[in-house]
């Protein structure tokens, strides 16, 4: 994937061609094939260029037209050739243009039009010096990154946040809500808020116009909009068929080496196994990866698997060309890997506890010459969503659920909301933040609790209405996600393209139009009844379906305690710098106590929620205002 970056002088004044260079010279790393800048005095517009290998010519961006208007695009089309027939553009012609040659094409005819019509993984800029106005989109759902910051004298934009930063801005301070928010694994930091309170980030299905008085930001794409459309059950199947696999195939598209990662569920095993098919019939083989545990799980695991490698190597069996490649991370330290994730990212993450066995998953896969990564990241919300059981006949939901837990679900829903609210506060009084290493000083200066409860009131208002609001919520609205930014900075740090067809547009829209009560078998109450009946043939049954979960990191318990002087030192920079009033460390210390001692599911819920995640936060904040 490709970068993009730019500076517009909002004042009119001249351009600081030093501060652009300073743009190009932190976004290089997104593209390894060179790239270049246009300028005009005012604003100036530049492209780090990862070739695609996708068999069409590229023209080197930016381009720079007869009326002086600049254009620079990064990424993947998807949608070629209906985009050539709608511009009239010939067999012929097509052949000579690359992605983003088209689409500027598509720029020119349709303007701010453009975005809706053009479906893949991009992100595109194009600033008009006759109208003053610099014109930014990002895709529908894609992987891209995209930042900018705005003051009255310039805006400036990147693919890299850290690019930004570089620019020296005045005064850039901690959005100490998002990190409470990450702290306590509230995810209302979604959108286009990041960790830097003066930088933004562009969501996916949203467009920007900046000009010398405003900055109008619009949403294009409404998934929560999406109509539904009615069917006979069975003909949803071949449906989707078609959709997904046109989806896998559209992120095919290139020269160089495919990999992709495999874990036990349906998700990726789906991607994998159509992948691997498609490649079959060029007579060619898929590498798979799969994190494996080094130690023994079942201790820390409860009703979950915390080892995947037996389901995974079903499914690459099953597909015959699927070479798998098991990533036991054995010299990755937890925490030199959550240092690393944060030198990329520049923000702390809810999954800390998983970076040793991401990052080191990308690095195996880049040296085994991958150049594209094919992922299933989201598909829980769209390919393999459960359904919800409130759209369900009462029968079936107790065939799903059990009567117990179907009738604790119902009391709830019966209960008015008031109750549950004074439930819960009551709970945050008595208990405060449980299983989280925020400081309780910071908590109540934020008044965290009040501003919690009053979203998860919100939240249960519209959800009790609406599945498709509840499965909105869970961070696969294209508006609010931030995954698929998060994707490409660690891709492009690793020389690695990342796609996940899971994250398609005309997927997503798909399977949002899908009634809910679609996705639960009415005869037996099993979830994820159409991804399970569209694999048939394509997944091993042990796989298609099994009803278990995963647990992500399951022997990181273990691996902290072979990693205890890297967690001790860890704490102690912690407690000696400005983290100290926001993590706390006598929480931290109680949680690692028992990591040390116990081998059960709470220590490891305390592993990953209190002492990575809390290690992650409070080494970004002592790093604030010099490393990141």
């Amino acid at each position: 994937m490709s970068g993009i970056f730019g500076i517009v002088r909002r004042d009119g004044s001249p351009l600081d061609v030093e501060q652009l260079e300073v743009l190009r010279t932190e976004t290089a790393h997104w593209g390894r094939d060179g790239g270049g800048v246009s300028h005009d005095g005012v604003a100036g517009i530049g492209l780090a260029l990862r070739l695609p290998g996708h068999g069409h010519a590229v023209k080197r961006l930016p381009l720079t037209g007869e009326d002086g208007c600049i254009f620079s695009a990064a990424g993947r089309l998807d949608n070629r050739d209906e985009l050539a027939g709608a511009l009239g553009i010939g067999i012929a012609e097509i052949a000579t243009l690359g992605d983003g040659s088209l689409m500027h094409r598509a720029w020119l005819r349709w303007g701010q039009g453009c975005p809706a019509r053009i479906f893949g993984d991009w992100a595109f800029a194009t600033w008009n010096p006759r109208e003053r106005t610099l014109f930014l989109a990002r895709d529908h759902s894609g992987t891209t990154a995209l930042y900018y910051h705005t003051n009255p004298n310039f805006f400036a934009f990147s693919s890299s946040r850290r690019a930004l930063l570089k620019l020296n801005l005045p005064a850039v301070e901690l959005d100490e809500l998002y990190l409470a928010q990450v702290l306590i694994s509230w995810f209302g930091y979604h959108g286009e808020r990041t960790i830097h309170s003066q930088i933004r980030r562009v969501p996916p299905g949203y467009q920007l116009t900046v000009a010398p008085d405003r900055v109008q930001t619009s949403q294009y794409f409404h998934l929560e909009n999406t109509p539904e459309i009615q069917l006979p059950r069975k003909d949803y199947v071949p449906a989707f068929r078609e959709v997904f696999d046109r989806a896998v195939l559209a992120r095919m598209r290139g020269e160089g080496m495919i990999g992709a990662t495999l874990s036990g569920g349906l998700d990726s095993g789906s991607v994998v196994s159509t992948g691997a098919a498609f490649l079959k019939h060029q007579g060619q083989r898929l590498s798979a990866f799969t994190s494996v545990p080094r130690f023994e799980t079942a201790a820390y695991t409860g009703l979950q698997f915390g080892d995947e490698l037996p389901y995974a190597r079903a499914t690459a069996e099953m597909s015959e060309n699927v070479d798998l490649v098991q990533v036991a991370a054995e010299g990755v330290c937890p925490i030199d890997a959550i240092r690393e994730a944060l030198r990329i990212s520049m923000e702390p993450k809810h999954g800390a506890g998983n970076m040793f066995w991401l990052m080191e998953l990308r690095r195996i896969a880049a040296k085994q010459g991958c150049q594209t990564l094919l992922t299933g990241s989201n598909g829980n919300q769209s390919i393999s969503w459960s359904g919800h059981m409130v759209s369900q006949p009462v029968r079936v939901q107790i065939l799903g659920l059990g009567w117990r837990r179907w009738l604790k679900a119902a009391i709830r829903r019966q209960t008015p909301q008031k109750i549950v609210h004074s439930r819960r506060e009551y709970k945050i009084r008595q208990y405060g933040w449980r299983n989280s290493a925020i400081h309780p000083d910071f908590a109540a200066r934020l008044d965290l609790s009040n501003q919690y409860l009053d979203s998860l009131d919100h939240y249960e208002k519209h959800a009790a209405q609406s599945p498709l609001f509840h499965r909105c919520s869970m961070g696969i609205d294209p508006g609010p996600s931030f995954q698929g930014a998060s994707q490409a900075e660690m891709g492009a740090a690793s020389g690695l393209e990342i796609r996940d067809p899971t994250a398609d547009a005309r997927l997503l829209a798909f399977c949002f139009s899908v009634p809910d009560r679609i996705f639960v078998d009415p005869q037996t109450g099993v979830d994820r009844w159409l991804i399970r009946e569209a694999m048939k043939g394509r997944l091993p049954e042990s796989v298609r379906m099994n009803r278990r979960v995963g647990l992500q990191a399951a022997d990181l318990v273990p691996r902290l305690r072979n990693s205890a002087t890297a967690v001790e030192r860890a704490l102690a920079e912690i407690e000696g710098g400005p983290a100290a009033r926001y993590v706390s460390i006598p929480i931290m210390r109680k949680a690692w106590g028992q990591i040390l001692t116990e081998d059960t599911p709470q220590a490891f819920l305390l592993a990953v929620a209190v002492l990575s995640r809390g290690i992650m936060a409070g080494l970004f904040v002592n790093g604030f205002g010099t490393e990141w």
